[in-house]
């Protein structure tokens, strides 16, 4: 069983996500603007053993606090996708126009595939593919505890800008889609904003409906 608190963090309030196995005490920190106080107390409160930085795309509001968070535990592995890791290396600007305020480095421990599935103490997290608001977005899906972490591809009645560069409408819809395909309801844990739940988006979601 996971746990899961959510931090908004940042100018923009981007959520950054704690998750704790239950069952070891494992930890897993979804997204990161800045490693700040209130991230670090988090993981400091549930136990500190932070396994993975799990980073749903490159833009600056999401993988900003992951170096800082590495640093500070060296032990956690950093994931992103193929796609989306040179924002992470700063070879790429995460705002165009606003490049070095935003510019991190740092090295992925692990590049995300479609269908890879991490393993969190006794959860596991699978690894959805889910290009469209840049590239190499993806989101992440805990079972049996039916958590979705859709980053800036879906919202609460919204989806993620397509207008960035490596944003494409098309992609951005069929990602969205493919989420709606999924069996049954999930609680949707996005980027920015509130919860909501996939039958909620299937029905209401006024630009991508089911």
């Amino acid at each position: 069983m996971l746990t899961c608190t959510t931090i908004p963090v940042g100018m923009i309030q981007s959520n950054s996500y704690v998750l704790r196995d239950e069952a070891t005490g494992a930890l897993a920190l979804i997204d990161t603007a800045h490693f700040n106080r209130a991230v670090r107390e988090c993981i400091a409160q549930q136990g500190g053993d932070l396994r993975y930085i799990l980073l749903t795309h490159g833009h600056f509001d999401h993988i900003q606090g992951a170096p800082p968070a590495r640093e500070e535990y060296p032990a956690a592995r950093i994931a992103i996708s193929a796609e989306d890791t040179p924002y992470l290396r700063g070879e790429i600007d995460s705002i165009p126009g606003r490049v070095s305020r935003y510019k991190t480095s740092a090295e992925p421990d692990i590049l995300l595939r479609d269908g890879d599935v991490l393993e969190l103490g006794e959860s596991r997290l699978e690894v959805i593919a889910a290009p469209g608001h840049t590239r190499g977005g993806v989101c992440f899906l805990a079972m049996p505890d039916r958590l979705l972490f859709t980053g800036d591809t879906l919202f609460y009645e919204e989806v993620g800008r397509d207008d960035l560069p490596g944003g494409d409408w098309e992609a951005l819809k069929a990602s969205i889609r493919r989420l709606y395909d999924l069996p049954g309801d999930y609680t949707v844990l996005p980027g920015h904003g509130q919860a909501s739940t996939l039958e909620h988006e299937r029905g209401s979601n006024p630009y991508v409906r089911g």
